[in-house]
This record gives structure tokens, sequence and C-alpha cells, in this order.
């Protein structure tokens, strides 16, 4: 089959190479390594091409017309019959409306309708057009999780039976399972830490974790929390709550930071934290199960589909509940045994599953 695949969303390098971006990059990689069929991938006009895609003979990298705007109402309508395409998929964004196309998208999560003041006004304004283009016009839907797609079904009325479910791989491209991992030269000391990974947004919850952290100081003294991700939106006053609870030299942001420092960044710490309001899947909570830490989390439907029994989880919007998951996670007597159970449930979870369910679903329905 030739099949279009759209990636204008994704970021191949810097601090904007994260959530959407990072995870739509891994599912689409994983895509083409299906040498029996033919790919044509369509980018940004002004974005990087990874040199080896120019090495695959079974894809034809596109670029996207100079004037955006343009390229999105007209240009992508009129590609698949330029390139005489079977299928398309976009892994993040509209599909086209060309009339007789099999088509579908990656619906990653509905936020900007259930939390709609963690984002701008324009943000919400275009990820709505996105969500109703792909709900008229999709032949299938894939999903990152079953909590995402029962949520995109009941709020644009389409048929559950048009959805499907992924089970995503880790963020990193170039992951390193040794747990011989040195400890990362970025951390600023010695003391055991928490560790949390996201870009900074209103969503990911970071003054109630600082609320709880505050709360556990007492109880661990040398225990320090370590963040990394990239500053996001919304994000004025983080710094003055840290200042605010006195806990400045305890909080550390570390930024963006590169794959290949990810991996030990978990190992090392005491806990990995995910204390977000909601995730669509929950990447960093599979990246401490494949790692090989202990999960604190959030009670989120994704979170626990990904999870599983694995995780200490708590309630996000409480500070005493998330205090008390953590430190339930910080006194657990049988650290090894559980970050084993983790490390078993993670491999059920992989972008070469994902994107064999995409390929799959495509071929059945061109049938």
């Amino acid at each position: 089959m030739r099949i279009g695949l759209q990636a204008t969303n994704i970021y191949f390098e810097g601090p904007k190479h994260a959530g959407v971006s990072r995870t739509s990059l891994r599912l689409l990689e994983a895509i083409l390594l299906h040498t029996e069929h033919e790919f044509v991938v369509f980018v940004r006009h002004d974005s990087p091409i990874p040199e080896h895609w120019l090495k695959m003979s079974n894809v034809k990298v596109v670029r996207s017309w100079a004037k955006t705007r343009s390229w999105h109402w007209i240009g992508r309508d009129l590609e698949p019959i330029k390139h005489k395409l079977d299928a398309w998929f976009s892994v993040s964004g509209f599909v086209p409306r060309t009339p007789g196309l099999l088509k579908g998208s990656l619906v990653h999560d509905i936020f900007w309708r259930k939390y709609p003041n963690t984002y701008t006004e324009e943000d919400v304004q275009i990820h709505e057009l996105m969500a109703r283009n792909i709900a008229k016009y999709s032949t299938f839907i894939a999903c990152n999780s079953e909590a995402t797609a029962h949520d995109f079904s009941t709020a644009y009325g389409v048929p559950e039976d048009r959805f499907f479910a992924l089970r995503f791989g880790i963020g990193q491209s170039s992951a390193t399972f040794e747990q011989g991992n040195k400890r990362p030269s970025c951390l600023p000391n010695g003391n055991d830490y928490l560790f949390t990974i996201s870009t900074l947004e209103p969503r990911k919850n970071l003054p109630m974790l600082f609320d709880a952290f505050a709360d556990l100081v007492s109880k661990y003294p040398n225990l320090d929390l370590v963040i990394a991700g990239a500053k996001g939106w919304k994000t004025d006053g983080i710094a003055e709550k840290v200042t605010t609870l006195g806990i400045e030299n305890k909080v550390h942001f570390l930024g963006f930071v590169p794959d290949e420092d990810v991996a030990a960044l978990f190992q090392h710490a005491k806990v990995a934290v995910t204390a977000s309001l909601e995730e669509g899947f929950g990447v960093p909570v599979l990246e401490a199960m494949t790692y090989g830490t202990l999960v604190a989390a959030s009670n989120s439907p994704a979170l626990i589909e990904v999870g599983g029994d694995i995780p200490f989880y708590f309630d996000p919007t409480d500070r005493a509940s998330i205090a008390q998951g953590i430190s339930l996670a910080l006194d657990y007597e049988s650290r090894e045994e559980r970050i084993e159970l983790g490390r078993q449930r993670s491999k059920d979870f992989s972008w070469e599953i994902s994107a064999n369910s995409v390929l799959d679903r495509i071929k059945r329905l061109k049938k």
C-alpha cells in the first residue's frame, strides 16, 4: 500500500521535541520500518528532515506549503490525489477531506475541553477545529488509551467502534537500560531525590506537588525534588511558589534534558512522581517502570491503564493524598520486587506494537 503520513506537528530537536511531538515521532519511526508499504511523509515547510529517512527506499518526504494555513485548508486535501495514496494517517492533527480516501488520525487527548484554563485561547480554538475535522472525516481513530477514546467518543458523538487504543512506548529513541548508569552530572548534589519529567504547564499540577513535597521535608530531610522538562505555557508563579514554601534549596529545575540522561535520572531516583491532573497516556509512568524505579502517580484513568498495580496512586487535587502516596513509595520494603514487576509490565508496551496496530487496522479496512 501507499500510505500518507502527516507529521507537520513534529519538532525533531530542542525543547519543543517533547510530549505529543516526541510520541508522534516515535510512532512514525516505527511505522516507517514496515518496508512492505510505501510511505509519503508530510512535514512542515521549514522542518529539518532526518537523514535516515532520505536513505529509506520506501519513504518519500514532502514539505507542506510555505503558506502553512493555505496547505492546511486546501493543500492537504489535494495531496492524496497528487501522490496516489491508498490511505492516510496523521500521527497528530487534521485529516484530508478527500472523498473516498481511507483516513485516520491519532488523538492524544481532549484536555483543551476538560481544562480550558490551562491553554491559551488560540490553542483551544485550533484544537477544537482539529477535533471536529477528525470526528467528521476519519474512517478510523487511533487513541493513546481507552480513556482518551471514551472521552473523544463522548464529546464528539463518534461511535466507539471507530476507535482503537495503542500501547505507546517510551519517549527516548536511544534508551539505555543498563543498571550501572552513572549518576547524571546534571544533578546538583548527592542527595536522594524524587524525579518528575514533563513540559512545565498547568495541567502537570506542579504547585500542588510542591505543597505535598513541603509537607514531606521534615520526615525526609535529605530528599530533594528534581524536575526535568522545558518551560511550556502559563508557568508564571512556579518559582515564586517554591520560594514561598521555603523549599527553594530542595527543588531543582533541570530544564530540557537530552535522551541520554533520562534513563539514569529515573534509575537513581528514589521515586518517580507523575502528579498531573490527567494524562492521555502517561509516558513518564512507563519510562519509570522500564528504567527501574518505584512510581507514585495520579489516579487518572489513563495512568492506571499504563501502570496497573505497580504505582502508588493518589488524588492529584489533594496535597495530603499526594504526600501519602509518595511516602508509601519511599517507605516500601519490597522495593526491588515491585521494580521488577514494573519492568515486566513495561514489556507489554512498545512502538512496534503500536505501529502494527495502526497498519493492521488500515489493511483490515482496505479489504
